[in-house]
């Protein structure tokens, strides 16, 4: 038996599948490419090396958030820094957008807690809670 890892034009892997020898040869299709895995690497830990074809650890981003936590006034803000340039970030609303400048900011007017998803090949999913207090 084989761990394949089936993967877009990034190096993302999109799923990981264990078949027979025979099988794997069978894998992959429109859009994804195959590779195959050791028993550590899996999804949301590797990505494929697109230069090399070798599957690679995927890295922390080291993220940096300032004035935290927020006063929910509609103008205090909380910065998120250190973002590598093309990383998605997906907001609290659900709303998703590419990150080019390194950083985004982030103000409310209602108390609560909001959760930002960052996500890019080479790098480690990662999520940032930012809590929002009253304003007194």
């Amino acid at each position: 038996m084989k761990k394949i890892g089936l993967y877009l034009f990034d190096g993302k892997i999109d799923t990981v599948v264990t078949c027979s020898d025979f099988m794997a040869t069978l894998q992959g299709g429109e859009g994804l490419e195959c590779i195959e895995l050791d028993s550590t690497q899996e999804a949301d830990n590797s990505y494929v090396d697109i230069t090399t074809q070798v599957v690679m650890a995927k890295q922390s981003m080291v993220l940096i958030t300032t004035n935290t936590p927020l006063t929910a006034s509609g103008t205090d803000e909380v910065i998120i820094s250190g973002i590598p340039a093309g990383v998605q970030v997906q907001w609290p609303d659900g709303q998703t957008n590419i990150v080019t400048d390194g950083e985004i900011r982030f103000s409310v007017d209602l108390a609560g807690t909001y959760a930002f998803r960052f996500t890019a090949v080479p790098y480690l999913d990662q999520e940032i809670t930012i809590e929002a207090i009253a304003a007194t």
